[in-house]
């Protein structure tokens, strides 16, 4: 019975293998070279930023288990101040691109597709004309033009990026190229930077609903 068991077990697990591998060759039926090029690099980054993620959690449980005076404190700050950057509540620099957009036309979603570019090569921190985009910052289309968080983005619009500049600057040659050939733009260009200053926050607001019980 035992061994009957198993043997159903490692069919089953064989099955699954076998149609998982084939929905992922379906997936990539009609991909060209350069997509999975950059699929596969996508992979191997994030294999690499989970194990770096790993390592810092390793190092972190190691700081609180040395019983060090301070120690946890320390921790509690460093991941503070690490929140409060990605919420944009505090100014940031690092390495990094600035793309400039000169164009006429251009709408939210256009403005949406290059920062979801960006997030996707890793930004850690972006600005458009002097306003912080974070999760959760509407870029809508008003009547008067694309706005962030309520306020209005003339063009042309300079992004401020920081993260991996040779990652991000892949992205914003890509970009550059597509946006040059679009009729609506007059003019598309980026240049890295080793240190980009963004001085844009966003104010903390408070809660609503949820409120202490």
């Amino acid at each position: 019975m035992g061994l009957w068991l198993i043997a159903l077990l490692v069919a089953l697990v064989a099955t699954i293998q076998i149609r998982s591998q084939a929905e992922v060759e379906r997936s990539l039926v009609g991909v060209d070279p350069t997509s999975l090029a950059f699929l596969i690099d996508d992979l191997h980054r994030a294999n690499d930023s989970l194990e770096a993620e790993r390592a810092e959690l390793g190092r972190r449980k190691a700081t609180l288990q040395s019983g060090q005076t301070g120690a946890a404190d320390q921790v509690l700050r460093d991941e503070a101040e690490r929140l409060r950057a990605l919420e944009g509540l505090v100014p940031v620099q690092g390495p990094g691109v600035v793309l400039v957009i000169d164009a006429s036309g251009l709408s939210a979603l256009d403005l949406h597709d290059a920062l979801n570019n960006f997030a996707a090569a890793g930004a850690e921190a972006m600005d458009v004309n002097g306003r912080r985009v974070v999760t959760g910052v509407p870029v809508v289309e008003s009547s008067e033009g694309v706005s962030i968080d309520g306020v209005v983005v003339r063009s042309p619009w300079t992004i401020s990026v920081i993260g991996d500049s040779s990652r991000l600057q892949q992205v914003a040659d890509l970009m550059t190229q597509q946006l040059r050939a679009d009729r609506r733009v007059r003019g598309a260009s980026y240049k890295v930077e080793a240190d980009v200053l963004i001085t844009s926050v966003i104010g903390a607001k408070p809660f609503v609903y949820a409120l202490p019980s």
